[in-house]
This record gives structure tokens, sequence and C-alpha cells, in this order.
């Protein structure tokens, strides 16, 4: 069976394999979100830039009315 010698060895390598497949998921998981999170960040401090843009902008220039 696969070239184990018996059932016990093909079982540790199956529970090995899956143990593995777990850890992988879990470190993409991690990975998404910490993803997601840099991105909220980033764009968090995008508006917060245009915004101070915006304000210095509006102050700097007077109207011509």
């Amino acid at each position: 069976m696969f070239g184990f010698t018996d059932y016990a060895e093909y079982r540790t390598n199956e529970q090995d394999l899956d143990r593995r497949a777990e850890q992988s998921r879990v470190a993409r998981e991690r990975k998404e979100i910490a993803r997601r999170q840099a991105a909220e960040h980033r764009t968090a401090e995008r508006a917060a830039e245009h915004a101070g843009r915006a304000k210095a902008a509006g102050t700097a220039r007077p109207r011509v009315a």
C-alpha cells in the first residue's frame, strides 16, 4: 500500500500530511488577515492625508467671489 510496510506507518504519514495541510491553511489565513489589515490601514492613512491636504488647500488659497 503506497510503499508503506504497514498500516500504522501509512496512518502516521497521513496524519503528518493532515497536520501540515492544517498548518498551511492557518498560515494562509493569517497572511490574508494581515494583508487585509494593512490595506485598511493604508486606506485610512490616505483618507487622513487627503483630508489634511484638502483642509490646507482650503485655507491657503483665498477664494475669489
